[in-house]
């Protein structure tokens, strides 16, 4: 007897292959069997009428330090999520010592959009070095399966303190750095995850630790990672990090590379394809490089109070710096600021998150009533109906009376769905980017994969059902080397889900206010999920996460070649 059978559903089995109506069996978290009358079972459940599909695999996600309070790192599990990949961009919580937590909390909060109470109150430092973080995961127990980057921002001011953010490494150091790159890579590390991203800036505008790294110290903790004959190198690539760049950085690893964030930007509209061209060449030459793509459009909410969208731009960096509120609304108003950062803004030579489409930034809520009738209208609309300019405008409305608290929406990236489409069609794409887990005030796109099938498959019909659901399960195991997992076959973990394709979808965000402390983020609901299972066990069902009291989920650690 089984522990589980799943009958008459419509299997779409990760793979790619057209699907088949039939049942599976499960035994021990397995699955065993897969065809047409197989047995008994403890448990079997009709799926007649639905879809039978692997978990999906998020493989860029920020809960690293959710985890530690939140073992379910909610709300992916919920949205059919069932393996996660943490520690991207290089901005982990582990190693890290004592005296370095105030620094990686600050850090965290600027350049990943974390609430810096909710850290504090919420994060559980029962571990130093990243094998302590990741057996601390295991012996508490994680709900998804859990794969982790060693992130090179935490490794540099492990070895380096508060230097990190302010000096190239000297070889001593990058020997150290080498050194625990391999200790995480024999525990169990997934690869080295860093970046070059100019938008990467920690407390008061200072670049994140990887992002002063050279050529040397890139070479040498890729090449750390890459003794072991496995591990994947993740980079978010800033505009100065070409392909040809990362080949020489890689030279010899015999690698693959993953590169974040490839969004199409309609003010240079061929440079996201330019990108995967070079990623196509460098495959070609025996580089193996994927592109990693979002199949939704880039929208965040914020405030003046902690403009996000701004802070790749240099100019704003004043701003930044700003130790307290008097001295930060001191240069919102200075005339030399606004006329440097605008200049900025208008150089059409510089590709970053914000280009000055300010009619892509909604006013969505003011907190004063005085300003009432501005909710819905565009910063442009209301600039043009002032006689103004809309920068003047914003920062203007930012000094009046709760002027800071007002909430805007901005459309940044990705609203071009002919562009997007050719993104997620292209060969060398790897389709994620959800941000789970970070920029919790700004957006919530943890539910990824629903949309996906909601948008791009049941409403535009980009590419099929099987082609979507490999997508998003068995080419992210195979390009991640992740064992026994993303295809419903016999010999791999049962993580898997039924969904109605004719309902599967995602809600609205809105905001809830349970963060460690209080604090609030932005959720996000499924449509269309009957249930969801993780290693055999079932987690979710219709709308509700079940109160397990195990938590099933595995520590992934076992990556192939």
């Amino acid at each position: 007897m089984f522990d589980l059978i799943i009958k008459n559903a419509n299997i779409i089995d990760g793979t790619g292959m057209p699907s088949f109506t039939g049942d599976i069996a499960v035994d021990d978290g397995i699955i065993v069997n897969r065809g047409k009358d197989l047995g008994d079972a403890k448990t079997i459940v009709d799926a007649k009428g639905l879809s039978l599909v692997p978990g999906f695999i998020d493989s860029h996600t920020h809960y690293d330090a959710q985890l530690t309070w939140d073992p379910w790192a909610n709300p992916s599990p919920k949205l059919g999520v069932t393996t996660i990949i943490i520690g991207n961009c290089g901005f982990t919580i582990a190693p890290c010592k004592a005296e370095h937590r105030e620094l990686t909390i600050k850090n965290l909060t600027n350049v990943e959009g974390m609430s810096l109470d909710a850290l504090k109150k919420g994060i559980n430092w029962n571990f130093e070095t990243f094998p302590e973080y990741l057996n601390f995961l295991e012996d508490r127990g994680v709900g998804p399966n859990v794969a982790a980057y060693i992130g090179h921002s935490s490794v540099r001011v492990y070895v380096m303190g508060e230097e990190a953010l302010t000096r190239k490494a000297n070889n001593d150091e990058i020997i150290e750095m080498e050194n625990i790159i391999k200790e995480g890579m024999i525990n169990g590390g997934l690869g080295f995850a860093t970046s070059t991203f100019e938008g990467h800036n920690g407390e008061n505008g200072v670049p994140m630790p990887s992002r002063l790294a050279d050529k040397t110290e890139m070479q040498s903790l890729i090449k750390a990672m890459s003794s072991f004959g496995r591990g994947i190198f993740m980079l978010t690539r800033g505009s100065n990090t070409s392909v040809d760049n990362i080949q020489e950085w890689m030279k010899g690893s015999n690698r693959p590379a993953v590169i974040a964030a490839l969004l199409h930007n309609p003010l240079s509209d061929n440079s996201t394809f330019n990108i995967l061209s070079d990623i196509t060449k460098a495959t070609d030459k025996g580089n193996e490089m994927w592109g990693q793509v979002s199949c939704r459009p880039l929208s965040m909410e914020f405030t003046m109070k902690s403009p996000y969208l701004f802070e790749g731009i240099k100019n704003w960096k004043p701003a930044m710096e700003c130790p307290s509120d008097e001295l930060y609304r001191k240069v919102l108003a200075d005339n030399g600021f606004r006329k440097n950062l605008l200049n900025e803004i208008e150089d059409e030579a510089q590709v970053r998150l914000f280009n000055g489409d300010w009619d892509k930034i909604i006013v969505r809520e003011v907190t004063n009533k005085k300003f009432i009738d501005l909710e819905g209208l565009s910063i442009k609309e209301i600039a043009k109906q002032n006689n103004i300019n809309p920068l003047d405008w914003l920062l203007n409305h930012s000094l009046t009376e709760d002027g800071m608290d007002t909430l805007f929406i901005a459309m940044l990236l990705n609203s071009d769905e002919e562009a997007v489409g050719r993104l997620l069609k292209h060969p060398r794409s790897n389709i994620t980017l959800s941000d789970a887990g970070a920029h919790l005030t700004f957006f919530n796109d943890a539910g990824y994969g629903l949309y996906m099938l909601e948008k791009w498959v049941r409403e535009n019909n980009l590419m099929s059902k099987e082609k979507a659901i490999y997508n998003l399960t068995g080419k992210q195991a195979d390009i991640y080397r992740i064992d026994q997992r993303g295809r419903l076959v016999p010999g791999q973990y049962a993580d898997m889900m039924l969904i109605d394709f004719d309902k599967v979808g995602v809600s609205k965000t809105y905001r809830v206010n349970d963060l460690p402390g209080g604090s609030s983020r932005l959720n996000i609901d499924g449509h269309g999920i009957h249930s969801v299972w993780i290693n055999g066990e079932k987690v979710f069902n219709e709308n509700s996460i079940i109160d397990n009291k195990n938590l099933p989920g595995k520590v992934l650690r076992g990556f192939h070649a």
